[in-house]
């Protein structure tokens, strides 16, 4: 009865991964001590063998160095690399590691019902290589400086096997900067005594040449929606990854209609919070998608950052954009940054390509990077990583002006090691060459201004090129106004009172003639 009990347990052990390592020695082995004098190895297809990026697919390649010496038996194991023979009482499964898929086609391998995350030859024929394919941890916060071992074991025949150095990769985590990370990190409160103008530029990139695989077989229906975002402040967020989509973006994202979150960031327009300028630049279609589509917008000390979004078309629900961009910096307004754009799934239609049919996710799913590194061959992203694939656009902005305030401003809270970083910033403030407005003179007093209305934008049609549409103009409030400057001075309170939407922006209703386009 002792007997038994204990081969129960070291069973439990070999599949559950508790505790220790999992047992590699092959089955079938007469021979319980691996070989020397490897003929074998195991490698990963990527350009640094030593780092992983979090949720990528990786190809594992497990061969031989001889055509003369194929092998019959192997298995293949992911693990903790802090873990080792001697580490007792833990589970596999409490740590991410990633996972192991069996995807080569000729049905070589299959999971392994002795050990956890693991995979093991599935027929007894001659190998000489075989792919398994690693998707690597997502980001852990519990251990953010995750390091996974990949383990192989190689049978020849009974008594000849093997392990060691040759076949066991150690990875750890590429703390290298995300291709499309933003320049700045997002500050809860800016303490610039000044406001800014910036100008935001979507620069296509979308092309056959750039994204052959599973490229839309009618290019003249591909497009880019209009660019549509805000200003705004840090309490503010018009997309976030890991949050569902508003019903504006899930609109977007499935009919490339910007009109409904048009109307979310115009409602949460706020002196206090919320969103300052609405930003909207000219959608782009076949064969026009590479000309950039702009905006102007502006910033302050409440709203000093920026988000935009723009649809891909044809596409399930993927968009492109950035969000919670932040311009406000110790030194000042950031001046200029270029990023790189990929694509993201809005989570609300369930489609593995740019024109598959596609159906409505239940229950929806969060905002998320599209399925990099798919194992869908269907899928433009097949076996490609974020670092292998090409940008799908840029987006640049650039500073084009600051106007200080002369009001009085809350200061940065700083101590006295940071004085010294802090009179530079107020020097840089001191000496901005922009042009400012003009109405701060000393004859100047506080009372509610309004810049003159800009011309109506061109008409937007709803849908399609042409039809029925909405057409917007906007003006700006201005404080401590010279009264003999060239602006509108409205006394009625209600347009500086409460929201940016009182009195500073306008829509009407238009129409594009069918018969010019």
């Amino acid at each position: 009865m002792y007997i038994k009990i204990v081969i129960l347990l070291l069973t439990v052990s070999a599949v559950s991964g508790l505790p220790g390592l999992c047992d590699q020695t092959p089955r079938q082995a007469k021979v319980l001590t691996p070989s020397e004098n490897n003929y074998f190895r195991l490698t990963i297809d990527t350009k640094n063998s030593s780092v992983y990026g979090l949720a990528q697919t990786y190809v594992l390649i497990l061969e031989s160095y001889e055509k003369v010496r194929p092998f019959r038996w192997f298995m293949i194991t992911v693990e903790d690399a802090s873990v080792d023979n001697n580490t007792m009482n833990f589970d596999y499964r409490s740590v991410d590691v990633g996972s192991l898929k069996t995807l080569d086609t000729n049905r070589l391998a299959r999971y392994s019902e002795r050990c956890y995350n693991s995979v093991e030859n599935s027929d007894n024929s001659e190998k000489l290589r075989v792919e398994v394919h690693w998707v690597s941890p997502k980001e852990n916060i519990q251990n953010k400086d995750q390091t996974v071992r990949l383990r192989a074991m190689v049978a020849e025949n009974e008594e000849v096997w093997y392990v060691g150095d040759d076949l066991t990769l150690v990875l750890k985590k590429d703390d290298s900067k995300p291709l499309d990370q933003l320049p700045t990190t997002p500050l809860e409160k800016c303490y610039l005594c000044s406001e800014a103008r910036y100008e935001v530029v979507f620069q296509g990139q979308w092309s056959r040449m750039l994204h052959p695989h599973q490229y839309p077989s009618k290019p003249d229906e591909n497009e880019y929606s209009h660019m549509i975002g805000a200003s705004h402040a840090y309490d503010y967020t018009l997309w976030k990854p890991d949050d569902n989509a508003s019903p504006g973006l899930k609109t977007l994202a499935e009919t490339a209609n910007v009109t409904e979150l048009e109307r979310e960031i115009i409602n949460a327009m706020s002196l206090e919070g919320g969103t300052r300028t609405l930003i909207r630049g000219k959608r782009r279609r076949h064969p026009y998608m590479s000309e950039p589509s702009d905006s102007i917008f502006r910033v302050d000390r409440i709203h000093h950052m920026f988000s935009v979004v723009v649809a891909i078309k044809p596409s399930p629900d993927w968009f492109l954009g950035v969000t919670r961009f932040e311009l406000c910096t110790k030194l000042g307004w950031l001046e200029e940054s270029t990023i790189p754009l990929y694509p993201w799934d809005a989570g609300v239609r369930d489609g593995i390509s740019y024109e598959s049919p596609t159906s409505v996710t239940t229950p929806v799913d969060a905002i998320s990077r599209v399925a990099f590194g798919s194992f869908d061959k269907q899928s433009p992203f097949y076996q490609l990583n974020l670092n292998d694939m090409k940008p799908f656009a840029y987006l640049h902005v650039e500073r084009l002006a600051v106007y200080p305030l002369k009001e009085d401003c809350e200061k940065e809270p700083t101590d006295e090691g940071d004085q010294e970083q802090e009179n530079e910033a107020e020097n840089l403030e001191e000496h901005i060459e922009e042009p400012v407005v003009q109405a701060l003179s000393d004859n100047a007093r506080n009372v509610c201004a309004v810049t003159k209305w800009s011309e109506w934008s061109q008409c937007m049609p709803y849908t399609g090129a042409c039809g029925p549409g909405t057409q917007v103009r906007t003006r700006d409030k201005i404080s401590n106004v010279n009264l003999h400057s060239q602006v509108d001075v409205e006394e009625n309170p209600e347009v500086c009172r409460q929201s940016y939407n009182s009195g500073l922006t306008e829509f009407q209703e238009c129409f594009v003639d069918c018969s010019d386009n």
